[in-house]
């Protein structure tokens, strides 16, 4: 069933609608958080949050067909309002816990090479390449062009290179 169908019957308060359109953008919102925060903690946090805030608004979605960009939007804002309020147990730069929750299993060689990665660049890699969402759509979420979002994307994927090279 589509994102634009889903959203339908969960306005109608189907909540399995809900449930399906959860399940189905799980994944992708915890990795853009897990991006973000880089403490598997503090992911999980903003996930829920997002969804709560994505759920409730669900009525405000001009384009249902645009849900999954929507929603890692919320996701985005819901990091920086938690950097604002200052809810971190520490600051971004000091964490280093979260990474080992990646859906495949990494090397040390590889963690550190990904945490090595600035925030935007971790954030474009993270979502063309391990949930495979076209540039339009992250250019979108990120706020930026499609080609700057293609630049990032270059960027993070030659100096992951570079770092594993290394090793």
């Amino acid at each position: 069933m589509s994102d634009q169908a889903l959203i339908q019957r969960a306005l109608a308060g189907d909540r399995r609608s809900r449930e399906a359109l959860a399940r189905r953008w799980l994944g992708r919102a915890y990795g853009a958080a897990l991006a973000k925060v880089r403490n598997a903690a503090d992911a999980e946090d903003l996930v829920q949050e997002a969804f709560c805030r994505a759920f409730r608004r669900l009525d405000q979605l001009k384009d249902p067909t645009r849900f999954g960009p929507w929603l890692l939007q919320i996701v985005r804002n819901a990091a920086r309002d938690l950097h604002r309020r200052g809810q971190r147990s520490q600051p971004l730069g000091e964490r280093a816990e979260g990474l080992e929750a990646a859906p495949e299993p990494v090397d040390g060689a590889a963690v550190d090479a990904w945490r090595a990665l600035p925030d935007d660049q971790r954030l474009v890699c993270w979502l063309k390449v391990m949930d495979g969402l076209p540039l339009r759509d992250i250019a979108e979420l990120m706020g930026c062009s499609k080609s700057t979002a293609h630049r990032i994307y270059t960027q993070g994927l030659a100096r992951l290179r570079k770092e594993l090279s290394r090793c």
